[in-house]
């Protein structure tokens, strides 16, 4: 099991070190940094014996096939892309733990009753064109062809970058999984919070996603010279926004239980020292598990927002770029995962929902869903602090080789 674990750790160390920028971990979908790692990962997948290739819009695939007749597919996958000064664990430590599983199943020489698919989802952070789940909902079946046209921070299109890496746009549909074929899913992922820190926890179940709502919102006013235009005949497109803000920060701290948002990407225009900014565009994400709720909440930001733009004499864009509503994890698989965890000598098993988003809410459109939270300390993530005991990492392999055991029992 050591040796197991140091493997992990040497590969999260690994592809730690690939990146787009010097200083920090940074690989954004398409990028040459995001390109490498999953030639890694794919190198990773054929040392352990999976039938391997990249898909279109770059999902690295690995397939341990049945030789049962009608075999379906059973998924198991994290993502490889990473936000802006990301930590090491956050994707990747999900990928490696299927990895893992694999090699237990060939170390077993256990005969498999569905296809196994290892798959490193090529972008699920959305960070580059702010659409979560690209690469799950094209194993999905779910790729929306207007995404092609949108555009990151460089005026460079989607369809431009899947292009540029070889891919052909019009081959996205035939690398879906349908749903007649695809028997469930799992995700191991570390928890980014701080409950099974808390709880002094190893590893714990996911009952649970929930709905999330992202928005690109644009406020135009009229640039002009800083010194000579007077205060009062103003149209600030950053005051209003600054505003807005203020009013997402208010209602997320009046529903603070239910309900978190968050404005997390901000461009001025023009950015200059000297100049009344003209354009503002920032993104706006909103998430509850109360699928109703949070479009209600939707409804009162957008409605705050017309009143602030009307005040001000400020054009307002609205655009909802995305909506995914919640998710429950399967009760069987659950099952299945909680025998796993209780045969790790862990007699507690604690479940929780996930605020943050998976690819297993894209996933949950074709099978039943599962996932599995490993502790991270202080509950960091998407941060440079990120971190995972060995031991930690140790038990979590442990809990993977059971379900995955009793999964393979039960479909025999």
């Amino acid at each position: 099991m050591k040796l197991r674990t140091d493997r992990v750790i040497d590969r999260l160390n690994a592809l730690g070190a690939i990146s787009d920028s010097e200083n920090c971990i940074n690989r954004a979908y398409g990028t040459k940094a995001h390109a490498a790692s999953g030639d890694l990962l794919m190198t990773w997948m054929q040392k352990v014996g999976l039938q391997t290739h990249r898909d279109t819009i770059g999902n690295i695939k690995g397939v341990l096939p049945s030789h049962a007749i009608d075999a379906k597919h059973f998924i198991i996958g994290s993502h490889y892309d990473t936000v802006f000064d990301a930590g090491k664990y956050d994707g990747p430590l999900g990928i490696l733990l299927g990895l893992e599983m694999v090699q237990y199943i060939i170390d077993k020489d256990l005969q498999m009753p569905f296809h196994l698919n290892i798959i490193a989802f090529a972008d699920e952070e959305g960070s580059r064109f702010n659409t979560a789940y690209l690469g799950s909902s094209a194993i999905a079946g779910f790729f929306e062809k207007s995404w092609l046209q949108r555009k990151d921070d460089e005026g460079i299109s989607l369809e431009t970058v899947i292009q540029k890496n070889s891919g052909i746009c019009s081959n996205i549909d035939s690398d879906s999984i349908s749903k007649e074929n695809c028997i469930g899913y799992f995700e191991a992922h570390i928890e980014q919070g701080p409950v099974l820190c808390n709880e002094n926890l190893s590893v714990c179940l996911v009952n649970g996603i929930a709905s999330q709502t992202r928005v690109d919102v644009h406020w135009t006013g009229i640039s002009g010279h800083a010194g000579t235009y007077p205060m009062n005949h103003r149209n600030d497109a950053l005051c209003a926004a600054a505003e807005f803000a203020l009013v997402v920060e208010s209602i997320g701290k009046e529903y603070d239980e239910k309900l978190v948002s968050t404005i997390g990407k901000l461009n001025v225009i023009p950015n200059t020292p000297n100049v009344i900014p003209g354009k503002v565009e920032h993104t706006l994400d909103i998430r509850s598990l109360d699928d109703k709720f949070l479009t209600e909440i939707g409804q009162i930001l957008e409605q705050r927002a017309k009143e602030i733009s009307k005040q001000r004499n400020v054009k307002l864009v609205w655009n909802i770029m995305q909506t995914n509503t919640s998710v429950q994890c399967d009760k069987n698989l659950k099952r299945c995962l909680k025998i796993g965890i209780e045969k790790a000598g862990i007699h507690r098993v604690l479940e929780i929902p996930s605020g943050a988003g998976h690819d297993a809410v894209m996933i949950s459109k074709i099978a039943p869903v599962s996932m599995l939270f490993i502790r991270c300390k202080d509950g960091i993530s998407h941060n440079p602090l990120e971190y995972v005991t060995p031991e930690d990492i140790e038990k979590s392999i442990e809990v993977c080789d059971n379900f995955i055991m009793e999964l393979i029992n039960q479909n025999n």
